[in-house]
């Protein structure tokens, strides 16, 4: 084979290949919007169901829920495993390691 028919096959395999690709992908693209317009319809039928008048029926009293308190005690252990978790991710001992307080996080961004 010569250089020419050599470059030629390649070009009409790159050609093909990329072809192939894009068409794929706008194939992708159509399904996924598609899928979207029947979950907004679906959504949309379920909002429409919830504004719907109802028959007029008493609303049930319910009775305050009980508040639980959070239980207060000394966790020695927990703090005991923490300090050990973070001296392991730091790689060193637990010597240099005091925890001083545990509080919840309120945002999770890990």
């Amino acid at each position: 084979m010569s250089l020419s028919n050599i470059f030629a096959d390649a070009l009409s395999n790159t050609l093909l290949g990329m072809g192939t690709v894009f068409v794929v992908l706008i194939i992708i693209i159509l399904v996924i919007l598609l899928m979207s317009k029947c979950v907004r319809s679906y959504e949309n039928r379920g909002k429409e169901a919830l504004k719907a008048p109802k028959a007029a029926a008493p609303a049930p009293v319910m009775p305050a829920a009980p508040v639980e308190e959070e239980e207060v005690t000394d966790d020695l252990e927990l703090v005991a495993v923490i300090t050990a978790a973070v001296a392991a991710s730091a790689g060193t001992s637990t010597d240099g390691f005091v925890v001083r307080s545990i509080k919840r996080a309120q945002h999770r961004n890990w």
